[in-house]
């Protein structure tokens, strides 16, 4: 059935679980996930333990090759990650029972962005701050895949664009959806009639669009190109302004820092810019950021803000294979971690996804599988040996027979 979600089922676990005991962790520390995706096919899950006064403490979960070809994206929503690739496959994980759930195969090419809805809550909130009713996949087919995630059925198809949809953004409202691809339009979507709603062509001075988000309100979107931001008017489809950058813009978010609403982008040359959303829908032609933050050598592929116990943290990798963590109290680095691979896209998660008592019962479960495996290779490894030993009977047999045959045509 063409509507029917092609699920490929899979009950191998991803990994033997690595328990973290509580003792471990004071009561005062704060601890959260961190997953990135690389070129080289892998998937790493660290957990991290930040405690004032201390070293960061880097705690590897997993790492394990999710996929044959580069992983493109990555996205979490309640227990579920999901993993796109090069190789045209998206993967779902159980990250409660840490288990490969299974594929979907909805797709004919790169799997370019994931995206989870978020209704009733704020853009740019964390795995654990969204619903995920929904989760939206953009492919390099030019299609835009709305799945279920209640059961993973697909539940319509969005087609329009004539080429690779390279990112897409889901409104705070859950309602629509805006895309962009190569085929230089911006296309927003009807989710609730999975129909087309508007199509906007950019005309002068193209460039390629790589990323784009909603303010928090939704009253504008932004769309980030090679090295500029448009930021247009939900109301109208009006672009206010246009924000350029002398390197290029590999990544863009919008998140509330003390009060006040930023525009985030990640640029080319490794530095994080800073931009107040006021002063960029302002009458002013030139707006220098905010702050700065430079903690990367090359260029910044992506980054998330975490917020837990009211400090905020934003998480940003690098083709470099850093992973920088910064406390946006302080505006400074507070942890770092080297992966020695090329990083392409993260995804960060409370450290509560993963409860201890399903972790218990899924390694009692592993052990299980562990210890009837080896009970079979041990009966299948004594079941050869019975063969081994009946063949060298049935041949020394025949061994004595011609040499009886042979004994009696000479007398």
């Amino acid at each position: 059935m063409a509507n029917k979600v092609k699920l490929q089922e899979k009950n191998e676990p991803v990994i033997k679980p690595t328990i973290i005991q509580e003792s471990t962790v004071s009561s005062g520390a704060t601890q959260f996930r961190i997953y990135v995706g690389s070129y080289e096919h892998n998937l790493l899950c660290l957990s991290l333990i930040l405690e004032k006064e201390k070293t960061p403490v880097f705690q590897p979960i997993f790492h394990f090759q999710a996929h044959s070809l580069s992983i493109k994206a990555i996205a979490a929503a309640k227990r579920y990650l999901v993993t796109g690739s090069n190789d045209e496959h998206i993967r779902i994980y159980d990250l409660q029972k840490r288990k490969e759930l299974g594929t979907l195969l909805g797709h004919q090419g790169t799997i370019t962005c994931l995206k989870f809805s978020s209704e009733g809550h704020k853009e740019g909130e964390t795995a654990t701050g969204t619903s995920g009713k929904w989760m939206l996949s953009g492919s390099e087919d030019g299609k835009v895949i709305i799945w279920r995630t209640k059961d993973w059925e697909l539940f319509g198809t969005l087609k329009g664009h004539q080429g690779r949809v390279n990112d897409l953004a889901i409104h705070p409202s859950g309602r629509i959806a805006v895309s962009v691809g190569d085929d230089r339009t911006i296309r927003l979507w009807n989710l609730m009639t999975v129909k087309k709603a508007a199509n906007l062509k950019i005309k002068n001075d193209w460039q390629k669009g790589e990323c784009v988000r909603w303010s928090l309100n939704g009253d504008y979107f932004l769309v980030g190109l090679l090295t500029k931001v448009l930021i247009y008017n939900t109301s109208d489809a009006q672009i206010v302004k246009e924000l350029s950058f002398k390197t290029p813009l590999m990544h863009l978010e919008v998140r509330q820092i003390d009060n006040t609403e930023y525009v985030v982008v990640g640029l080319g040359s490794g530095v994080l810019e800073f931009y107040k959303l006021t002063d960029l829908i302002g009458k002013e032609d030139i707006v220098e950021p905010a702050f700065k933050l430079h903690g990367h050598t090359k260029r910044v592929k992506d980054f998330k803000f975490f917020e837990t116990n009211g400090q905020l943290y934003l998480v940003s990798i690098s083709s470099d294979g850093s992973i920088v963590v910064w406390d946006m109290a302080i505006k400074d680095q507070v942890a770092v971690y080297t992966t020695g691979e090329r990083l392409n896209c993260l995804e960060v998660t409370d450290e509560t996804v993963e409860k201890a008592e399903t972790m218990k019962r899924r390694r009692d479960e592993l052990d299980e599988a562990e210890a009837s495996a080896s009970e079979s290779e041990n009966e299948d490894t004594e079941e050869l040996k019975r063969i081994m030993m009946n063949d060298r009977r049935k041949k020394k047999k025949k061994g004595k027979k011609k040499v009886e045959k042979i004994s009696v045509e000479l007398e």
